[in-house]
């Protein structure tokens, strides 16, 4: 059986997490009916040789029942709950009322006893491992519809097409895709699977030393990757298109305003330019979402003051915008923070311009990637 580790989010064949050392009572089973409470534990030789078998039938009996209901009420009750109402972990596990006010747990405790699930009244606890494992199980449904695109012909070129996809997720996510494996007989591994594993929970699918021998080599195919995404990123980067707030220094107001026109579009925006005369305090205008800004650009070396904040109030008055704004690789003075203040213009100084570079930097660079990965798919 796979198990997801509460505390950490790793999955594991171990009824206790490696990772973080938390022990079974927060390792949720892929399946419910490996959870401990059907299952007999040892209570010492004497005890074991008289009392065994008897109480090994009532946990037999008692989980045929549970997995009768819990599967004739998965869906809807136990698979909505979940994504409806699990937000919190802890409020979900509450079963107790208090001063008269009710857990949404208690409540859908009280739906499925409704139903006729009367084991959740005798042992409430039961109720927040059916979610657990509901929620991993949905989990595990949604990773197998993806990991399905990236099984390839052998395992070599499966998991470089996750890992390359997935990035670090691949180390807790490891054993799920094991486990697909495993279970769809996709890709010859050449690992010897513990079929004992799929009725005893004492079993694991796989021994620790070759989960460990399996991670490594995953491990080095993500370093491949990333050494392959480095060299094609300094093979075409250009550094021409890398815009400093110094070459916006460099620019005149013409070439400014160009490069305004070049950064919204980057940043998703639709960009129209006015003319470079009579534009009624207008630079250009911008629109995302059904937004429309009109933009005054400043490129200066002094402080810009009152006279660009007006020009865009005027500019958003005459074109009927929904806001105005002023861009300036310098700073604004005092009076004319106060006036767009007052009139709802927004300041784009140096310090802010800079941070938008960023952005549009990082979207070159995005691009090389997306480029990367077309090249590589």
């Amino acid at each position: 059986m796979i198990y997801l580790c509460n505390n950490c989010n790793t999955t594991t064949f171990s009824t206790s997490c490696n990772k973080c050392e938390i022990q079974e009572s927060h390792m949720v089973p892929l399946n419910p009916s490996f959870y401990p409470d059907f299952h007999y534990v040892s209570k010492g030789f004497v005890k074991d040789l008289f009392g065994k078998k008897k109480e090994q039938e009532n946990l037999n009996n008692l989980l045929d029942r549970v997995l009768t209901k819990y599967n004739e009420l998965l869906n809807p009750y136990f698979l909505n709950y979940a994504y409806l109402l699990l937000g919190d972990s802890h409020e979900a596990s509450t079963i107790n009322s208090n001063n008269n006010e009710y857990s949404s747990a208690e409540l859908f405790q009280q739906v499925l006893v409704r139903k006729g699930f009367v084991e959740l009244r005798e042992r409430p606890d039961l109720l927040y491992k059916l979610l657990s494992t509901t929620v991993f199980a949905s989990t595990y449904s949604g990773f197998r519809r993806e990991i399905k695109r990236h099984i390839k012909n052998d395992l070599d070129s499966s998991l470089r097409s996750w890992i390359d996809e997935s990035g670090t997720d691949f180390r807790n996510n490891l054993c799920l895709f094991l486990y697909f494996i495993w279970e769809s007989k996709s890709v010859g591994i050449g690992l010897s699977f513990n079929e004992n594993a799929s009725s005893n929970r004492d079993v694991s699918l796989l021994e620790n030393g070759m989960i460990t021998g399996f991670l490594s080599k995953c491990e080095r195919i993500y370093k491949e990757i990333l050494i392959d995404r480095l060299d094609f990123k300094l093979s075409n980067f250009d550094p021409e298109n890398f815009v400093s707030i110094y070459s916006i220094d460099a620019m005149d107001g013409f070439s400014f305003e160009e490069f305004l026109v070049l950064l919204f579009q980057r940043l998703g925006y639709d960009v129209k330019e006015t003319k470079k005369t009579g534009d009624q305090g207008a630079d250009l205008f911008v629109e995302k979402f059904g937004k429309k800004i009109v933009i005054q650009a400043k490129n200066y070396s002094g402080t810009v003051g009152n006279s660009a904040v007006q020009q865009a109030l005027s500019a958003k008055t005459f074109y009927n915008c929904d806001d105005a704004m002023v861009i300036t690789n310098s700073y604004f003075s005092r009076s004319a923070k106060e006036l767009a203040s007052a009139s709802s213009v927004r300041l784009i100084d140096r310090s802010k311009l800079m941070e938008y570079l960023d952005d549009y930097n990082q979207a070159l660079v995005e691009s090389l990637e997306n480029n990367y990965s077309s090249t590589t798919s």
